[in-house]
């Protein structure tokens, strides 16, 4: 197709070539000082579109036009495609838009007057093309630097720095051209490729300054586009831990980034080539230049709306659309495609970084001793998902990922399983000869196996250490059973103290699986999250009794590590008064020994001491997770609050914070004590037996008013916002 449209171009060239359209007498000479008005006129006709120039415009101005119509429909459907850089992309269209309108017309005109535009039609597609010049070169360099910009500042700060000077210095262009046209209407006439706009075609030094200021703007663009494309993959890799593909965005980005600055470099040459046959050569064939810089201008404008429905945000769009006539078959075959998430237009789904991990990646991730045999999904285990009375199969709602900027996770990711089996003879190889352990046989089924090395990798955290079989031995001989309050699970910690392996319910396991995709693609998005996270989801069964089961998940150790008797206070907190006091009935008791409830922090504590812009970030955090928690239909979670003394730690302290730890904060109170904050215990689901066990409460403390913990979702979230985060935590 591509080579029939050059084919196309380059035979109408030859027709007006030997039709003599490029010769001598339709040369514009810029030096010549023409006094007389007919005369003037006469020469004024030398620059209108030559036939060809008018042809191209009409055949590619409506394509043009027809797509940038429907990138905005789509951005109109959808508001929040507006989130940065999509207000960029958007205003990149509409520009292109108007140029397509502005060529079309002009072309147009040529054809019905054949004369150049004159009056107030050149007066007004000047305005316009100058402004629409201005505007558009400066998104297109705006959004070149986009990523540079995110890799070394927060999201929030980036943008709204870069939208307030974006509409500033566009406002301000569109006053100075306005204003520059009333003082001096001669300021619009029509240049030297036959499109009115600001010109000074008959001032010398006003040319060559316009052309200077063209060609140093390309070159800034070109060295910045080429420095932020080469920088941000040099990059991305060092902030993230993430060493395969840089994903889909990356690609779309220098698709864009690189096209355009193909196209500006070809319309510099030609821009360059007619001003200095303009003023100096004076050839007829240099003429083909002028077409040359016009069909350039056409293509650009062409071209970039095209690419910009490759975007990853708007593909899923346009694909709905054309399947729409077939709603039906969509809806059926809609569970196998991954899980849409409609997204503020940071759109770093757009900058989001697709990780593609690789499978030796995978069977790096272990517990104890693995060994990588399958890959299978998780429909097709032998898994009997019992669910409590009253458990909803919902996966929760995805209202609270309005504003995901990054996507790496596909639904399909989910539902895969690693399956590893287990036997002595695995065990005896990664031990010594002298330990002795029998173990069943049994195998092991990792969940989302992909999904849980993406965080593994991206927080450069050791699984492997941290479980090694020998470094843990001594640890798993002294394990004298279940430690996990209530619940009757069973915590176990590792050599070093890094992780948790912690028992599940098989409820926990159905509530956390059907809402994974939702829980990675939020902290994915959400880096400052304190919720705390989870590496792994695990369940061994006995080969010859598949009901013989247990299952595990490893999540993170907020002490970090640290011994023991550096942990001053421990809190477990979540908003509620019924049965939230530890010290009334152990007074007393050594409290470094003790978990700490509401009441109890209320009393000693009375709120976090950490400076006033931390109270701010910690605030807005954890009501964000809150509200994502809620969203999810999740209750029952708890804050959990760490006083620990690292006076004598100082160098592992400087380790943590130089991951820029949000959730280990310095005591503005205490010298050398930081406060360690996570949300925990948040896979109960809202159900049935929780609302039994609400009432029940009610009803034996004779106070239907009675403040249990067990809460509908959202009245736990209110709760725990307003009488935990808001009173701890206090703006």
């Amino acid at each position: 197709m591509k080579n029939g449209f050059y084919l196309i171009i380059l035979f109408l060239i030859n027709i007006q070539i030997q039709a003599k359209m490029y010769d001598e007498s339709q040369i514009y000479d810029c030096k010549d000082e023409i006094t007389d008005e007919v005369q003037e006129k006469i020469n004024y006709q030398k620059l209108k579109l030559f036939p060809i120039d008018c042809w191209i415009f009409l055949l590619l101005s409506p394509v043009t036009f027809c797509i940038s119509i429907r990138i905005i429909y789509e951005f109109l459907q959808d508001f929040r495609l507006f989130g940065g850089p999509g207000d960029i992309i958007f205003v990149i269209t509409a520009t292109n838009g108007v140029q397509s309108i502005i060529q079309f017309s002009t072309a147009l005109y040529v054809q019905i007057n054949d004369s150049a535009p004159v009056n107030i039609f050149c007066d007004i597609t000047g305005i316009a093309t100058s402004i629409v010049f201005v505007i558009s070169n400066l998104n297109i360099f705006i959004f070149a630097a986009y990523p540079l910009a995110l890799v070394y500042n927060s999201l929030e700060s980036t943008v709204k720095c870069i939208r307030i000077f974006n509409y500033s210095f566009t406002a301000i262009i569109i006053i100075i051209v306005f204003l520059g046209f009333i003082l001096n209407n001669d300021i619009i006439s029509i240049t030297l490729n036959g499109m009115c706009a600001i010109s000074a075609t008959k001032k010398k030094i006003w040319d060559f300054i316009i052309a200077l200021v063209y060609l140093f703007v390309f070159l800034l663009f070109a060295t910045m586009s080429l420095i932020y494309v080469f920088a941000f993959k040099k990059l991305v890799p060092k902030m993230s831990s993430i060493r395969q593909l840089r994903g889909q965005y990356l690609r779309y980005y220098q698709k864009f980034i690189t096209f355009s600055l193909i196209m500006k470099f070809f319309l510099g040459i030609f821009s360059a080539v007619n001003l200095l046959n303009c003023y100096y050569f004076y050839k007829a064939y240099l003429l083909l230049t002028e077409t040359f810089q016009n069909v350039t201008q056409s293509l650009c404008i062409l071209g970039q709306v095209i690419i910009i429905t490759r975007d990853p945000l708007l593909i899923p769009k346009f694909k709905h659309t054309q399947t729409s006539n077939s709603q039906q078959d969509f809806d059926t075959s809609n569970d196998k495609k991954p899980v849409e998430i409609s997204m503020q237009y940071f759109r770093i789904q757009y900058f989001r970084i697709i990780v593609k991990r690789n499978e030796k990646n995978i069977s790096n991730f272990n517990v104890g001793w693995q060994k990588q045999e399958q890959i299978i999904f998780y429909k097709d285990l032998a898994i009997n998902d019992e669910q409590e009375d009253g458990e909803e199969s919902s996966q929760g709602d995805l209202s609270e990922l309005f504003e995901v900027t990054l996507q790496p996770f596909v639904s399909e990711e989910v539902e895969e399983c690693l399956v590893v089996n287990l036997n002595n003879d695995l065990a005896k190889s990664q031990l010594y000869d002298n330990q002795n352990i029998q173990v069943f046989q049994m195998r092991c089924i990792l969940y989302a196996p992909k999904i849980f090395n993406y965080f593994v990798t991206l927080d450069n955290v050791d699984i492997e250490d941290s479980f090694d079989v020998s470094k843990n031995l001594s640890k798993v001989e002294q394990f004298t059973g279940p430690d996990g309050g209530k619940s009757g699970e069973f915590f176990f910690f590792t050599h070093n103290n890094q992780f948790i392996l912690k028992t599940m319910r098989q409820s926990e396991v159905n509530t956390y699986k059907k809402r994974l995709l939702n829980f990675a693609t939020y902290q994915a998005n959400n880096p400052s999250s304190l919720l705390n996270k989870i590496y792994g989801m695990y369940t061994f069964e006995r080969s010859e009794n598949a009901e013989a089961k247990v299952h595990f998940l490893i999540m993170k150790n907020l002490s970090l590590g640290i011994p023991r008797n550096q942990i001053l206070r421990t809190y477990d907190l979540k908003g509620s008064e019924y049965d939230r006091e530890v010290l009334a009935k152990k007074p007393e008791s050594d409290l470094s020994k003790l978990t700490l409830k509401d009441l109890d922090f209320f009393k000693i504590e009375q709120q976090i001491w950490v400076e006033k812009t931390m109270i701010e970030k910690l605030n807005q955090n954890l009501i964000k997770d809150s509200n994502f928690l809620e969203n999810q239909n999740l209750i029952d979670y708890s804050l959990l609050v760490m006083k620990i003394d690292w006076k004598s730690q100082q160098q592992l302290l400087m380790q943590q914070l130089s991951d820029q730890q949000i959730n280990i904060i310095p005591s503005i109170k205490e010298q050398g004590i930081y406060y360690h904050i996570g949300i925990i215990d948040y896979l109960q689901q809202w159900n049935v037996n929780k609302s039994l066990e609400r009432k029940t409460k009610k009803i034996i403390r004779m106070n239907l008013q009675l403040d249990t913990s067990a809460q509908e979702p959202n009245r736990y979230g209110k709760r725990f916002k307003e009488k935990l985060i808001n009173r701890i935590l206090p703006l």
